[in-house]
């Protein structure tokens, strides 16, 4: 059984989190009320809920897509972050 969402039970802002496989390798989908912060290639996260995730595991940002669509009245803003594994800078 699909669950259908209503335009007004979506978040605004949605981040998406790709491994080095492009669109094909989702690894972690945030929603949010609120903006993200800025991000740009050569950054690195640590996504902390990612499952499997330690203060070893970083991603470094390969690429960053923004996506702008409309859910009824509300304009959604979706930012597709691809990364590659990379080593902690501390």
């Amino acid at each position: 059984m699909t669950t259908r969402l209503r335009a007004d039970q979506l978040k605004r802002y949605s981040l998406e989190l790709y491994g080095p496989g492009g669109a094909e390798d989702l690894l972690w989908k945030v929603d949010s009320d609120d903006p993200f912060t800025p991000m740009n290639r050569g950054d690195r996260l640590q996504p902390l809920d990612l499952e499997g995730a330690h203060p070893g595991l970083v991603h470094e940002i390969t690429g960053i897509e923004h996506v702008i669509w409309t859910a009824g009245e509300q304009v959604r803003y979706v930012t597709r972050v691809y990364t590659r594994p990379a080593e902690p800078l501390g």
